[in-house]
Order: C-alpha cells, then sequence, then structure tokens
C-alpha cells in the first residue's frame, strides 16, 4: 500500500535531501571547481598513447596550445602559454594523468603567449631544462625583437592600462547584453593579466640549438627541428616519428597567420620543407588537434596572399587599393576556413597581412 506523506514528513525528508545535496558539494566543490577552472583555460585530449593536447580556449587574453609527452623519467611539454596561472592550471591537469614531473619545457618561439608561463614550471619543478632554437632565445632578449620577449613584457605593462580604461569605457556605454557580457569578461582577463605581468619572473631557456636536437626518451623519439624562418626567426617544430605526429607552434594554426614577425616567402618555403616529414597528425599553436590537410591549406593561402599583392603591386595599386580589393579576391577559398573562432578571423587580420606582406616582399622592410 503506497504510503501518504504528512507536510511534516514531507518538509523533513526535503530538509535531509537538500543537507545530503549540500554535504556532497561540500566534500566535491574543490576538485570539481578547480577542474572546472581549467576546463575554462584547456580542452586536454588524447592525441596518442602518452601523447596530449592542451587545447587552449579563445580568450581575448589568449593562451596557446600545449603538447604534453609523457615518458618513462617525466614528461615534456611544449609551450607554457601567455601566464604562470594558465601553466599551473596545466600543470594540475597533468598531475591526474601521472605523477611524473615535468623534466623539459621546449619553447616553439619567442611570442608572448607561448613561453610566459616558463616561470611556473621553473618554480614547481627546479630541475627542469627549458629548450629553444638559438635565435629564440636571441629574440626573447633582446628588446627590439617584436611580438614577444622581455621587450614586449615591459611594453604590455605600460599599455595594458590604456587597454583596460578603454574596455572600461566601451562597458560603460554598452547596452545589449551579450556585448557587456563579452566585455566584462575582456575586462576581468586584462586585469587579472596585468596583475600577473607586474609580478612575472621570466625564465628563459637554459638549452638551445641552432639546426636539431633530439631527445630519446626510453623508446620515445622527439625530435626538435629547425627547418627555416617562418612565423618568426627561430620557429622550431617537435617531430614524433614513431606516433607521426608533428607539433608546430604558431607556424601552422587554426585561424589566420600573423604575419608582423614572419618572413612570408620563406614561411611558404619552410612548409614545403615540413612537408616532407611523415606525419599524420599536428597539434598547432592556436586551434583543434588537425591532419595534414590544415599545411596546405594555410600554405595556399600564404603563396596565393603573396602572388596577389605582387601582382597589384606590379599593376601600380597603392597599399590603401590593395587592402581594399585582395580580401574580396582571396575570400571565396580561405575566409570560410580561416574564420572558424571568434579569435584570428579572415576579416579581422587580412589588412594586417596584407601590409606586412606589401612592407616585406613588395618594399623589402
Amino acid at each position: 500500500m503506497q504510503h501518504l506523506w504528512t507536510r511534516r514528513e514531507f518538509l523533513t525528508k526535503l530538509g535531509m535531501a537538500a543537507g545530503a545535496i549540500g554535504m556532497l558539494n561540500h566534500f566535491r566543490s574543490p576538485s570539481v571547481f578547480a577542474r572546472e577552472e581549467r576546463m575554462e583555460l584547456f580542452e586536454v585530449k588524447q592525441v596518442a598513447d602518452g601523447i596530449y593536447a592542451a587545447i587552449a580556449v579563445p580568450q581575448h587574453k589568449v593562451n596557446c596550445n600545449a603538447a604534453v609527452i609523457m615518458n618513462e623519467d617525466g614528461v615534456v611539454v611544449v609551450d607554457t602559454h601567455s601566464k604562470p596561472s594558465a601553466a599551473r592550471a596545466l600543470v594540475k591537469s597533468i598531475a591526474e594523468i601521472t605523477r611524473k614531473p615535468v623534466r623539459q619545457v621546449i619553447n616553439t618561439h619567442f611570442h608572448w603567449d607561448h613561453w610566459q608561463g616558463n616561470e611556473a614550471y621553473s618554480a614547481l619543478f627546479p630541475d627542469i631544462e627549458i629548450i629553444a632554437s638559438q635565435a629564440t632565445r636571441e629574440n626573447m632578449t633582446n628588446p627590439n625583437a617584436g611580438n614577444g620577449g622581455l621587450g614586449s613584457i615591459e611594453r604590455q605593462l605600460k599599455t595594458l592600462p590604456e587597454e583596460i580604461a578603454q574596455l572600461q569605457a566601451d562597458l560603460a556605454k554598452a547596452s545589449n547584453a551579450e556585448v557587456r557580457s563579452r566585455l566584462e569578461s575582456a575586462l576581468q582577463q586584462t586585469m587579472a593579466y596585468l596583475g600577473e605581468l607586474k609580478g612575472l619572473k621570466p625564465a628563459l631557456p637554459t638549452l638551445t640549438f641552432e639546426r636539431s636536437l633530439t631527445l630519446y626518451k626510453q623508446g620515445r623519439e622527439i625530435r626538435l627541428l629547425f627547418l627555416g624562418r617562418a612565423h618568426t626567426s627561430g620557429d622550431l617544430f617537435v617531430y614524433l616519428p614513431k606516433e607521426k605526429i608533428l607539433v608546430t607552434g604558431d607556424c601552422i594554426i587554426d585561424w589566420m597567420p600573423f604575419l608582423d614577425d614572419g618572413y612570408p616567402e620563406e614561411w611558404v618555403k619552410t612548409l614545403d620543407e615540413v612537408e616532407k616529414l611523415d606525419f599524420t597528425t599536428m597539434i598547432m599553436g592556436h586551434g583543434q588537434v588537425a591532419g595534414r590537410d590544415r599545411l596546405v591549406f594555410l600554405r595556399s593561402f600564404l603563396a596565393d596572399l603573396i602572388v596577389a599583392v605582387k601582382k597589384a603591386a606590379a599593376d601600380g595599386a597603392t597599399l590603401d587599393e590593395i587592402k581594399r580589393h585582395v580580401p574580396d579576391q582571396l575570400a571565396p577559398q580561405y575566409e570560410q576556413g580561416m574564420s572558424k573562432y571568434p579569435r584570428g578571423q579572415y576579416r579581422e587580420r587580412i589588412g594586417g597581412n596584407i601590409e606586412a606582406v606589401y612592407t616585406k616582399v613588395i618594399r623589402k622592410g
């Protein structure tokens, strides 16, 4: 026979259930909240046995992707994001997979979003090796190198307060709820980033190489290759021949490339060299894990962009005229594939790409 609860019984049972849920949340919340916080930064995906990709969630203050390579004696991490807190978050995710320490960190190039987290690894693992190409280390210490290195830290410290003031002004004028939410998030990220940058203790590479370096990790071969100038003057690729995996840094990404510190014509030739490697999977500097087709797509874009700018300039077009016409000319083939994410979209960057090619290829600047 069904028992019908009295009002008092019902409230008692309800209170007990609420208490149980509260206790459950109490015991689970630290790890659950920590995991949720990390998921706002990264999605960790297994790519092969013992190899993971930490895919950075696109944010206003961008982080790069990282590759995590498990070995018998420890862990190798490729690229360390824009700030130490992001690096520490990834270390917590690594600790959920293995208790082994991080032995080596590899920086693919000198841009701020790929190495400013080095500090966290040096603090957590005092004997760690930080590896980069010799050109990348030189760029990190050259105050005029470009969009990264020690000079960039100083420049960001000067410009970030202005960026914060502009975000605050934009937020005060915003009436749309979606726009307000986006601006509030950007403001919060920028203020937190400035706070970290003020206390940053940059950790530079402790081991460099000119052309190649191979790490042998008890059955796993990890080749570090400099194949030519491309996104910067010191880009390295991390190649695992047995697993047929390539870690590309920003030489290959899933959104529009950044050419300001790059060498457009040499970049195409470097990608020709990359294509000679026997790999099937790429962990890129930004965007999802991809196959070889993304390499072909990006190389094709760069080559076609250079040809279009050269032709327009040869026909007598000014830079402003080229910026007006070339984006629509290339859009049918490239806009959709270059506009998958909120950041780095085709229309956002094509003007800067054109100007970089014009300056570096036409004017030889």
